[in-house]
């Protein structure tokens, strides 16, 4: 019985601190270094939004946990990372957006709502009407017409 308590006892203690390891390598520091390298799974090379901060794969998990023994051991943040440049090659280093990228989509829709604004009025304008010259003289079956109309006004009345 004593024996049971303590292989449960043992099973309990690894289990805590595995839950320990874990929280850490999730932990805010961790992700502040692990966003500037990019997952080498193979898999999710092509999501934008994976920067290891909570990836589970084959990759993610033992680099972050090779993180958090630079950042234990007292590496800096920069030094970590050159450390996983070195080793893996400079195409794992993300770097921070610059301005240029934070620029782009807004240009993007200024220009964008530019050529809305051209196409709308370019084709909202009506077309010109042609002009029709009036005859000086008037015309002969008008006047005619004319006179008819005035007859029959007048037996209205």
């Amino acid at each position: 019985m004593r024996r049971r308590k303590s292989s449960l006892l043992a099973f309990v203690v690894a289990g805590l601190c595995l839950a320990q390891t874990e929280s850490q390598i999730t932990s805010d520091e961790v992700r502040r270094v692990a966003r500037h390298i990019s997952c080498q799974c193979g898999s999710c090379s092509d999501d934008a939004n994976c920067m290891m901060s909570a990836g589970q794969c084959g990759f993610c998990k033992p680099a972050r946990t090779k993180i958090w023994r630079m950042q234990k051991a007292g590496l800096s943040d920069k030094s970590i990372a050159d450390a996983f440049a070195q080793e893996y090659g400079a195409k794992i280093y993300r770097a921070d957006p610059n301005a240029f990228g934070w620029a782009v989509p807004y240009s993007a829709l200024a220009f964008g709502t530019l050529v809305v604004v051209w196409f709308v009025r370019r084709y909202r304008q009506p077309a010109p009407v042609p002009q029709i010259e009036v005859p000086a003289q008037p015309d002969e079956a008008l006047g005619k017409y004319r006179e008819q109309i005035e007859r029959d006004l007048a037996h209205l009345d």
